[in-house]
Formats: C-alpha cells, sequence, structure tokens
C-alpha cells in the first residue's frame, strides 16, 4: 500500500511539473472534504479558468489505460469535490474544466505523459467518448 502512494504522489508531482511549464498556476493538491478527493487544482492562465485535474499513474497496461479509471463513480466524486471547492471558494461564477492526466512508466525509466484536456463535462455521465476520441490505439475490453 505504501508504495501505491508513493508511486501516486510521484505521478502528480510529474503533472504538476508539467502543468507548470505549460502556464498553469497550481493552486492546491490533494484537496479533500467528504465528497472525495482532487489531486490537482490548477488555474490556466491561457484559459483563464480553473482546472480540476485528476491524475492516474500505471506502470503497465495489462487492466487498460490509466485515465479508463476514471469511471461514472469517480467523475460523479470529482464534481461534488469541485463543486463543494467552488463554493467554499467563492468561485461558483467562474469557468472551471475537468481534466486527466495519465502517466505510464515505460522501459527505461522513461515516463509518457498524456493530458487530456476537459476529459469530461459537469454534466457528462461517461468520459469514454472523449477518451475514444484522443487516443488512437483505445480498444474496448
Amino acid at each position: 500500500m505504501y508504495y501505491k502512494k508513493e508511486f501516486g504522489y510521484e505521478g502528480e508531482t510529474k503533472a504538476c511539473n508539467y502543468l507548470e511549464n505549460n502556464e498553469y498556476d497550481i493552486i492546491e493538491r490533494n484537496f479533500s472534504c467528504k465528497s472525495g478527493e482532487i489531486d490537482i487544482i490548477a488555474y490556466d492562465k491561457k484559459e483563464d479558468e480553473i482546472v480540476f485535474v485528476e491524475v492516474k499513474s500505471r506502470q503497465q497496461i495489462k487492466y487498460g489505460q490509466p485515465a479508463e479509471a476514471v469511471d461514472l463513480p469517480k467523475i460523479n466524486h470529482i464534481r461534488r469535490t469541485a463543486e463543494y471547492y467552488a463554493y467554499i471558494k467563492g468561485l461558483e461564477n467562474s469557468k472551471f474544466r475537468f481534466d486527466v492526466i495519465e502517466i505510464k512508466n515505460l522501459p527505461n525509466n522513461k515516463t509518457r505523459l498524456h493530458h487530456i484536456i476537459q476529459a469530461f463535462d459537469f454534466d457528462q455521465g461517461d468520459n469514454n467518448d472523449r477518451y475514444r476520441q484522443q487516443h488512437k490505439d483505445y480498444r474496448p475490453r
């Protein structure tokens, strides 16, 4: 269990570095409340919007692509948590979106990072359509 948490934290750190290098400001990491947890909350300077980012890291893909783990229950937790965050921070009228960052460890200590922008909408029931559009190698299980 410890390794899994450490591996996830390393993935989130890589995602933060990527975002900062692409004109995002990191507002908060690992925000949690009763509704759930959001890995990264960032501000996209180019688009002038708050971004709630779910990071999924994988050592291997035998159980599917990392973003496939962002299923409907997870989306609902992220939505409710984002709604609460916006409420307590007074951001209800701000623009925001939901992104997913996939991180795959490859041989030779290399990492592949894939940023899925607007991975799902606030009222979207399933993220698989957007996922299929951005992954040419997607194969339904």
